[in-house]
Formats: C-alpha cells, sequence, structure tokens
C-alpha cells in the first residue's frame, strides 16, 4: 500500500454506554452464531494504530454503520 493510500472500513462500532444501538444487537448476535464480536472505538483505533495506520477518523452514519479513515503511518 503506497504511503499516500487511504483505508476505508465500512463497519459497525459499538458505542459505549448502556443505551440501545443496533451495533450492540449485531454484536451479540455475532458472538452466539460466529464466536466473533463487533469492535468499540477504542478496538478499532487499537487494531489499526497496531497494524502500522494512523489512528482513524470514525464517521458515523445515518445508518447502523460508521466509516473509518486511516492511511499508513508515515516512517519517519
Amino acid at each position: 500500500m503506497p504511503d499516500d493510500a487511504t483505508l476505508l472500513v465500512v463497519e459497525s462500532v459499538v458505542p459505549a454506554g448502556n443505551a440501545r444501538h443496533l451495533a450492540k444487537a449485531l454484536d451479540l448476535d455475532m458472538m452466539v452464531f460466529v464466536g466473533g464480536r463487533e469492535r468499540t472505538d477504542a478496538e478499532w483505533r487499537t487494531l489499526l494504530t497496531s497494524t502500522g495506520f494512523e489512528p482513524p477518523r470514525i464517521v458515523p452514519t445515518l445508518s447502523s454503520v460508521s466509516l473509518l479513515e486511516s492511511s499508513p503511518r508515515r516512517s519517519s
């Protein structure tokens, strides 16, 4: 991936707190049916930065998914 590339991820981001949100229902479905899970904002940031990307810009949408935008971390 070139240094000037942009990574776009379209995913549900589980919000903090106890308010209802579709991402929380999807998280439960993932755990029960396939042993996976949806990620929180902090988990996405950790995942992307630990794999060589800048911390993502997370843009909520009117749907149940968010857009996560990141780019490769530039070497100094």
